[in-house]
Parts: C-alpha cells; sequence; structure tokens
C-alpha cells in the first residue's frame, strides 16, 4: 500500500484562518453599508428616474437610451423600470439590487487576489483597502449613483476574474470577459475602463498580449462601438458654465480630488464629516500633508519590492485617475468649479484600482509567502482600516440616507392611508427632496404621485397641500388675484344650465392658480368646468379647482338635464391653508 502523507494542521489552518478574516473584512463594510442602505431613502434624482420609469415602462426604447445628463445607461432604466413596476417607491426593494451586486463583487475581487498571488496573508490588505473604502462605501447609498458604480465596479472584479482564469488555462473564459463588459457598459460609461485594466493586468502578470490578437481586437470593437453609440446618443457631456478652465483651476480640481477625496478615501475617511450636497468637507491642512507623504512612502515602498512591476501598476493606477481627472474637468468644472473635486462620486471607481494596484505593487504574482510577519502586518492594517471605516462611514452616511426626504414620502404615504379621498394642490416640493432646477420634476405630484391612493389637482371640495415635511393642510380659501363679476340673478348670481356660461373675470390671470368655486344647487349634477367633469352636490359648497393658463373669464355648464346651479361666487389665487 503507498502510505498517504497527512498535511500538516498549520497547511489547514493557515487558508482557513484566512478566509475567516477576509470574510470579517467583507462582511463588517458590508453590513454598515446595508443597515444604512435600508434606512436611507430616495432623493433627487431617484425621484425624476422612478416618475420615468413608470411612464415609460421597461422595454421603451426612448426612455432605456435616453440622454441623461450626459449619461448613457439604459440598465440602470431597465432596473428602475422593473422595481418601480413591482414596488413603487419602496428604497428597500430598489436597493436589493445593488446589496446583491456589492456582495457579488466582494466575492470577486477576493477571488481574483487568489488567483493571482494565491492564498497568502498579504493579499488582505488590499481587498481590506476595497472593501472598506468610503468611496463606495458612501456615494453609493444615493440610488442612482449606485446604480452607476456598483454595476461598474461588479464587471470590473467580475472581467478581471475572467481574464485572468482566460490567461491561466484558455478555454470559454474570454466569453466572461465581454459579457462582464458589455454589462458594465449598459449601466455607466466609466465601464469603458475595463479593457484599460484588462490590459494592465496582463502587462503585470507579464503575459503577452500575441498569443491573442482576436481576443484583444473584440474588446477593441467592443469599445469602439460604444463610444460611438454614446456620443450619437447623448450631446451633453461638456459642461456649460461660468467658472472659468484654466491650468489654475484644473490644479486646484485635482489637488482636490486626491488629498481631498480619493486619499482619505481609500484609507476610510476623511474624518471631518460630509460638505454640501454629496460632497465630502476638506481636511484639515495637517491630515492631508500626512496623507500625501503616506501616499508617497507607500509608493516608494512598492517600488522598492517590486521593481519594475510596481511602477507599472502605479502608472496604471495614475492613467486612471487621469482619466477621471480629465472627464470632471471636462463635464463639470465650468458649472460648478474645483470644489466638484470634493465629491467622492467621481473617483469612487478607484476604490478596485488603486486596492488591485497596491497589490501588484507588493505582491509578486506566484510567489510564496513573505514570512512570519506578514500575518501580524496585514492584521493589524486590516483591523486599523475597519476601523477607520466605521468611523468615517458613521459620520458621512448620515448625509446621503437622506432623511428629510424619507420623512416627507412616510408622511404622505401614512396620510392617504388614513383618508383615501384625499387630494393635493399639487406645488413643488422642498429643494433637499428634489431640487427646482429639476423644473416640473420637483413638484410632489411626480415625487410622491407614484404612492397608491395619491390623487393631485382633482376638482374637490376638500383640498389639501403638503407642506414641507409632507403633512396635509386643509386649504380653507384662496388669497384671489382676480374675482369672478357677480352675476345677474338675485339671490343666486349666475345660473347655470346645459347651456355654457362664461363669467367674466374682473382680472386676467395668467399661469397656475387655484380657483375657489361657491355654489348652491337642490339637486346634485354632473358638470364642467373649464372642460375639467365636476360634481355638484346637493346643498351649499365650495369646489377648488386647479387652473393654469391665460383667463380672463370661466366656463361653467351642466352636462346633463337637472335643477340649475347658482354660482354665487368665483375667486383665483394662491391656496390658503389651516
Amino acid at each position: 500500500m503507498v502510505e498517504i502523507e497527512k498535511p500538516s494542521p498549520r497547511a489547514i489552518r493557515r487558508p482557513v484562518t484566512l478566509v475567516l478574516a477576509a470574510f470579517v473584512a467583507g462582511v463588517v463594510p458590508f453590513a454598515l453599508y446595508t443597515w444604512a442602505a435600508l434606512h436611507g431613502s430616495l432623493a433627487q434624482d431617484d425621484f425624476v428616474v422612478t416618475h420615468q420609469a413608470a411612464a415609460a415602462g421597461p422595454f421603451d426604447p426612448g426612455y432605456l437610451f435616453q440622454d441623461y445628463h450626459g449619461h448613457l445607461q439604459p440598465g440602470g432604466f431597465f432596473l428602475a423600470a422593473v422595481l418601480t413596476w413591482w414596488a413603487p417607491l419602496n428604497f428597500g426593494v430598489l436597493m436589493l439590487p445593488l446589496l446583491l451586486m456589492r456582495a457579488a463583487a466582494t466575492v470577486l475581487f477576493w477571488c481574483l487576489l487568489v488567483r493571482c498571488f494565491g492564498r497568502r496573508w498579504a493579499i488582505l490588505v488590499p481587498f481590506t483597502v476595497f472593501t472598506a473604502s468610503t468611496l463606495l462605501l458612501v456615494p453609493a447609498l444615493w440610488w442612482s449613483y449606485g446604480v452607476q458604480i456598483l454595476p461598474v465596479v461588479l464587471a470590473a472584479a467580475g472581467a478581471l476574474h475572467a481574464h485572468v482564469r482566460y490567461l491561466d488555462g484558455g478555454g470559454r473564459w474570454w466569453l466572461g470577459a465581454f459579457a462582464w463588459t458589455l454589462f458594465g457598459l449598459a449601466f455607466y460609461e466609466k465601464a469603458a475602463v475595463i479593457p484599460v485594466l484588462l490590459a494592465g493586468v496582463t502587462v503585470l502578470l507579464g503575459r503577452s498580449f500575441r498569443g491573442h490578437v482576436r481576443y484583444w481586437a473584440g474588446h477593441a470593437v467592443l469599445l469602439a462601438a460604444f463610444v460611438t453609440v454614446f456620443f450619437v446618443v447623448t450631446s451633453s457631456q461638456v459642461g456649460r458654465g461660468e467658472q472659468p478652465m484654466s491650468a489654475g483651476t484644473v490644479a486646484d480640481l485635482t489637488g482636490r480630488m486626491l488629498g481631498d477625496t480619493l486619499l482619505p478615501g481609500l484609507a476610510g475617511g476623511p474624518w471631518s464629516g460630509p460638505g454640501a450636497g454629496a460632497t465630502w468637507a476638506p481636511s484639515p491642512f495637517v491630515v492631508v500633508a500626512v496623507l500625501l507623504v503616506t501616499a508617497l512612502a507607500v509608493v516608494l515602498a512598492g517600488a522598492r519590492a517590486g521593481g519594475r512591476r510596481a511602477w507599472a501598476a502605479w502608472a496604471l493606477l495614475g492613467a486612471v485617475f487621469a482619466v477621471d481627472v480629465a472627464l470632471l474637468a471636462l463635464t463639470r468644472l465650468r458649472e460648478v468649479g474645483p470644489p466638484a473635486g470634493d465629491d467622492p462620486r467621481y473617483v469612487a471607481d478607484l476604490a478596485l484600482v488603486a486596492a488591485l494596484c497596491g497589490a501588484f505593487a507588493f505582491l509578486s504574482p506566484g510567489t510564496p509567502s513573505g514570512g512570519k510577519r506578514e500575518r501580524p502586518i496585514a492584521l493589524i492594517l486590516c483591523v486599523l482600516l475597519v476601523a477607520s471605516s466605521a468611523v468615517g462611514f458613521s459620520r458621512l452616511s448620515p448625509a446621503l440616507r437622506f432623511e428629510h426626504s424619507g420623512q416627507y414620502v412616510a408622511n404622505v404615504r401614512t396620510a392617504v392611508a388614513e383618508d383615501p379621498d384625499l387630494v393635493f394642490y399639487d406645488t413643488f416640493v422642498p429643494s433637499d427632496v428634489v431640487h427646482e432646477w429639476f423644473g416640473a420634476d420637483s413638484r410632489a405630484s411626480r415625487v410622491v404621485g407614484l404612492l397608491p391612493g395619491t390623487h393631485f389637482d382633482q376638482p374637490t371640495s376638500r383640498m389639501h397641500l403638503l407642506d414641507a415635511t409632507g403633512t396635509p393642510r386643509r386649504i380653507t380659501g384662496v388669497d384671489p388675484v382676480s374675482r369672478g363679476r357677480p352675476g345677474p340673478v338675485p339671490n343666486c348670481g349666475n345660473s347655470i344650465g346645459e347651456t355654457l356660461v362664461r363669467i367674466p373675470l374682473d382680472t386676467p390671470v395668467l399661469g397656475r392658480h387655484l380657483l375657489k368655486l361657491d355654489y348652491y344647487t337642490s339637486d346634485g349634477g354632473e358638470g364642467l368646468v373649464e372642460r375639467t367633469p365636476v360634481w355638484f352636490q346637493a346643498g351649499l359648497h365650495t369646489v377648488y379647482l386647479p387652473v393654469d393658463g391665460l383667463f380672463d373669464h370661466i366656463g361653467v355648464q351642466l352636462s346633463n338635464p337637472g335643477a340649475p346651479v347658482c354660482v354665487a361666487k368665483i375667486e383665483i389665487g394662491k391656496p390658503v391653508t389651516q
């Protein structure tokens, strides 16, 4: 019999312990992200997209391939349409695919590191840099951005893993690389950098391009096709504004992106808290200086450890960062100015790139473990990164959970559930829910109109107005800018029958207003007020009706024979609430 030697307990224990440590490094940041995501809310573009999704449906090419502020993202729009059809304005349902993508990207990135460098403690550091980076954890809480960046990160991790498998053994892994790249391009144009990453990893692995000419030609064709479609469909890629674009403003932008956003985000910060909108507050000068010195030390240490391979890895990272700077300068610098560099959304894609390039700088593919010190050093660095990320995330995430927006929607949902007959006069919502620069998309009917049971701008005797918190306020009258002239019939005013009666106004009105009509009738019946169907109740009542346009009279008539309606008074103006 051949005696089979049993592996030593230490050989078995190390992979199991390493995987357990990686599990913790992946799960802790994911748990923080999940908790914040499920306690967040829709805001701003989220409501615009969901309204469009409900109006168009998932198979409308005009909706899927629209030019959305210079972005082409049919995958995101399709996902929004399906989820809106399933559960309108349900933030938990909308976030579920993003959570799954985040989890899948984490697993694939770990598999990529193992594939390139083997199971060794050192790979735990770049893995934790990726999982704990606030560059991805914080901005992806905003659904409209999360549905862009997380598919790209997942696609990059998946494409790189399939690519490395293809370089190692051939087979059909090339299909995976193409499929993942196409998947990413369907959600965000920044996925166009994936073929560049594939080429860079090929160089870093020391592999040749010559044996896979058709493979690389296919990637070139795919990229060229996407670029062509992107520029044909979109027309607003270059920003226009009053801010100057010069060497000074570009340098200022670059410095902010590096010192205020990228470096702190890779270290689990910044710890200065959120800034205006989706930005991060600039870090103190001392913190930025320390981060820059630390980054320089890491670059030099990597160069000492990896030599030419390390310089190639840092060059790849620098190239992708330069692309991000150029894109932001062209699209937002003239509109927003250099403070746009404080927004982590524009460098979030670098979390994966920086972690991967750092791994290649310090670790040689296929080499054994670096000795006894590798494990404690890796564990210490990972604990520090996770702890830093927990602190930074706890300070930054509340700003992108949009609690006021969530409370606004919740108040409307509760009010409609308690009184299904509520009718709301459509107004603009607060700017921190949807900003007024979205125009008509910032009206309440487009923000919360998808909630089951909501009614806007319908004729009613009980009209309500949503206040800044989403709480309905009963409209008790209008502040008149125009009134109907008194009618000729004593003790009646204007007697309304089947013949159209045009009641003149004392002052012409232009624009959107609320019409208040006081009337009396002995029997209920249907009629028309400015061609809008209205039900006149028996007795003395008031009906409210929104009007929009230019008016110098108001037309009223009954739809069917019946008791006449006496219109005693008409007022047009802005609503007055209790």
